[in-house]
């Protein structure tokens, strides 16, 4: 029987007899069908062996020969095209990698490969004609980049584990934790009774509530592992997959360098039919809420499940696939493009970074600060800057400026075309959540997750694996960047004013009360050609120094209050995550109080009530009237704890968790209070949260060290005390043992 249904694309994932499609209906109901989609590939050239191996497998495959055109050269190629049932898929494409053939567009996710084969997205409004259970067409009532747009009536239920130690909550991989928690509708459902009588119920509750997308707290690494295991051992089921022919399915965790730093990728479970969504494993979330994740699964046709685990990386890169495979160009399976042999001296000349003014250091009134709006993206687009537009043979003159690569200005790059609807559409998010639109908190999430995709599309165009990537192209941003900046500080002290710090992007500029701030904007942004923001005009603003060298400034260690009363900190402990929260309230408090006033000269006059704020944080700490979490130090393991050589405060209680039978591995975080720091057992300097189940003890004299620098940190400069010191050391407290060493705020890690 044929039908026509409208709905939102939920869910897909590969069968035997194509793609399973999950659509939500607008009254809500969930029904699901077959799309019979295979996947394809293509084999360059003339070479035979592709379709003499599918024969021998006698795989069921169709043939035909067409034209694509290749990325870097430019050329239109004859090339086959395999399309073959997704079960012979992976196999065959191994099998004909292995055997030297060269391939295109074959190692895409199978489901990315689908969407962008039938034109279509997660989240997308269509209408289907259905026969049989079968997707038979389909018409697409959606767009990727439309502004507003209409989300499926969908039901949520959370899940995660009661239990609040005195710690407060933490990765339950890390400590005991009690049972189960459901939320659902606004309300919290505590299960209660044995684990077997709490997994009945768990599977009650999802059999009558029927969700259709269930969040976690430490779902992929805890949650959900935990669950499956008392499944097997008690011999019962749980319906966590809405598809009753499918259970979980698990991918394992990671540890890997990112930007000099070891990051840790913690397992993921996915469910079919249904999103299991891991609210602690989620760089989107965190930043963007769901808001942001269910647009970035739109615009880069990512599974919202998948999309939810991905970096920004695998985003940029699904969205350069989709153009690449909608214009009708060949993704190759790896990068291909290999850094150009030059000399060394060239190599001098290019491998620059960011242009920085080092910042006067001190205490200012009127400084106004100017912001290139998305500088780096901009320039990739203005110029045409992508990996197979760089040194093309056809445009030698075209010259960047500095380094001598040039750009081609007969072809659009895939890098410009892609970022291009990226920053109409978070520009338009913007203007949007500045309003009174009911809707403007939503925008400002949606704005925020292209905010970070044009944040690492720069650095994604040098990565070593991009697909699309190559170092010269980098090379070029870097320098236009850099000539952008030149140009910007040539205007603003041709106009007669003065520059107190330059960083990559941003300018600070020394003003008086009758500045033409908006004139200054405008006339920066027609030199430069790239559009510049007035971030604001503080009211008083400082420069903090280096603490190695008291006359030298640090690029973006500031802080400041706007003219609306609204601050600015960089750099300082509390935007730090391994300061404790303690430390974090005090400076967030001076700062606030000193906003109020209109200037420095004001801020100055606030010295006895300034002197009090820190005095009542001393007399807490002294007295004991705080809590674990808020003298947690945070530290991220770089490697195995036993790896670590050196007894360091962190290593201690890294190994005194792993001791406690807990796995961690390089990348994780982990917290602890500093106990002892000069005790002659090392084991008893320091504990890690997750142990703390009885009275806290603590180190006070290292504590009140560390405040006294976070003390010296905000109000260094703005008055003398005798003796010309500002936070100096100061006395152990009743609750706390005897110190050690004082530490400065910014080596936590080195402990």
């Amino acid at each position: 029987m044929r039908k026509t249904i409208e709905g939102w694309i939920f869910d897909a994932y590969p069968e035997a007899e194509g793609m399973r499609l999950w659509v939500i209906r607008p009254n809500g109901a969930a029904e699901h069908f077959v799309d019979p989609w295979r996947p394809l590939f293509y084999v360059a050239g003339e070479d035979a062996r592709a379709e003499a191996m599918i024969k021998a497998r006698r795989c069921p495959a169709d043939f035909r020969r067409v034209e694509r055109g290749e990325v870097f050269s430019g050329k239109t190629l004859s090339v086959l095209e395999v399309r073959l049932p997704q079960l012979h898929h992976g196999p065959l494409v191994q099998a004909l990698r292995d055997a030297g053939v060269p391939l295109y567009n074959a190692d895409v996710h199978p489901v990315q490969a689908y969407h962008y084969d039938r034109g279509h997205f997660p989240l997308a409004r269509c209408r289907f004609e259905i026969e049989d259970s079968r997707v038979l067409g389909h018409e697409l009532l959606d767009d990727p980049w439309a502004l507003d747009y209409e989300l499926p009536p969908l039901k949520y239920v959370h899940l995660s584990l009661s239990g609040s130690e005195l710690a407060g909550p933490l990765n339950p991989n890390h400590a005991v934790r009690g049972g189960l928690v459901l939320q659902y509708e606004g309300r919290a459902y505590e299960l209660e009774g044995p684990m077997e009588e709490q997994l009945l119920t768990l599977k009650n509750r999802l059999v009558q509530w029927d969700p259709d997308v269930l969040t976690t707290d430490w779902g992929d690494s805890h949650l959900l592992p935990s669950l499956d295991a008392l499944c097997r051992k008690y011999r019962r089921s749980i319906p966590f997959s809405r598809d009753p022919g499918r259970a979980m399915e698990g991918r394992g965790d990671r540890s890997f360098q990112s930007y000099g730093q070891t990051v840790y990728q913690s397992g993921s479970r996915y469910l079919f039919g249904r999103w299991h969504l891991d609210l602690k494993n989620s760089f989107y979330f965190k930043e963007c809420g769901l808001e942001g994740l269910y647009e970035i699964a739109r615009t880069a046709k990512i599974p919202v499940q998948r999309a939810a685990r991905t970096t920004i990386g695998t985003s940029l890169s699904s969205m350069q696939m989709d153009y690449a495979w909608r214009e009708g160009l060949l993704i190759p399976m790896d990068k291909q493009q290999v850094e150009d042999f030059r000399p060394a001296t060239d190599l001098i000349v290019a491998d620059k970074g960011g242009l920085v003014y080092e910042p006067e250091i001190g205490w200012y009134d009127n400084v106004a600060e100017y912001d290139f709006v998305s500088m780096y993206p901009t320039v990739m687009v203005r110029h045409n800057i992508s990996p197979e537009t760089v040194n093309c043979p056809c445009c030698p003159e075209n010259k960047v400026p500095e380094i001598g690569h040039h750009l081609c200005k007969k072809r659009r790059g895939i890098v410009p075309n892609v970022l291009t609807p990226i920053l109409i559409k978070r520009a338009r998010y913007k203007e949007l959540s500045k309003t009174d639109h009911p809707m403007k908190d939503v925008y400002k999430k949606r704005a925020a997750v292209f905010k970070w995709c044009l944040v690492t599309c720069f650095g994604y165009l040098g990565f070593k694996n991009a697909r699309f990537g190559k170092i010269e192209a980098h090379e070029c941003v870097k320098t236009w960047g850099r000539e952008v900046l030149l140009q910007a500080k040539e205007v603003v002290e041709g106009l007669g004013y003065h520059i107190l710090h330059g960083f990559v992007d941003c300018l600070w500029v020394q003003g008086h009360p009758g500045m033409d701030y908006e004139g200054v904007r405008k006339a920066v942004e027609e030199r430069t050609g790239c559009p510049v923001g007035l971030e604001g005009v503080y009211k008083w603003l400082r420069f903090c120094p280096s603490k190695t060298d008291p006359l030298s400034g640090i690029p973006n260690r500031y802080f400041g209050a706007f003219t609306d009363g609204t601050t600015k900190v960089r750099g300082l402990a509390l935007r730090r995550r391994d300061t404790p929260e303690l430390l974090k309230r005090m400076q967030l408090d001076l700062i606030r109080r000193m906003a109020q006033m209109p200037d420095v000269a004001a801020c100055r006059s606030l010295q006895k009530e300034l002197e009090e704020i820190v005095e009542e944080y001393r007399y807490r700490l002294k007295e004991g009237r705080v809590t674990a979490r808020d003298l947690a130090v945070t530290f991220r393991l770089s490697k195995n704890p036993e790896e670590y050589v050196h007894d360091t405060l962190s290593t201690i209680a890294a190994k005194r968790l792993r001791a406690g039978g807990v796995d961690l591995h390089p990348g994780e975080t982990l917290q602890y209070v500093i106990v002892s720091s000069g005790d002659k057992i090392k084991e008893l300097r320091s504990i890690p949260l997750a142990l703390i189940d009885e009275a806290l003890e603590y180190d006070a004299a290292k504590y009140l060290e560390l405040m006294g620098r976070a003390e010296k940190e905000i109000l260094d400069g703005l008055w003398k005390r005798p003796g010309g010191v500002i936070g100096t050391a100061l006395s152990p407290g009743k609750a706390g043992k005897d110190g050690g060493a004082a530490v400065p705020l910014d080596l936590f890690s080195s402990y």
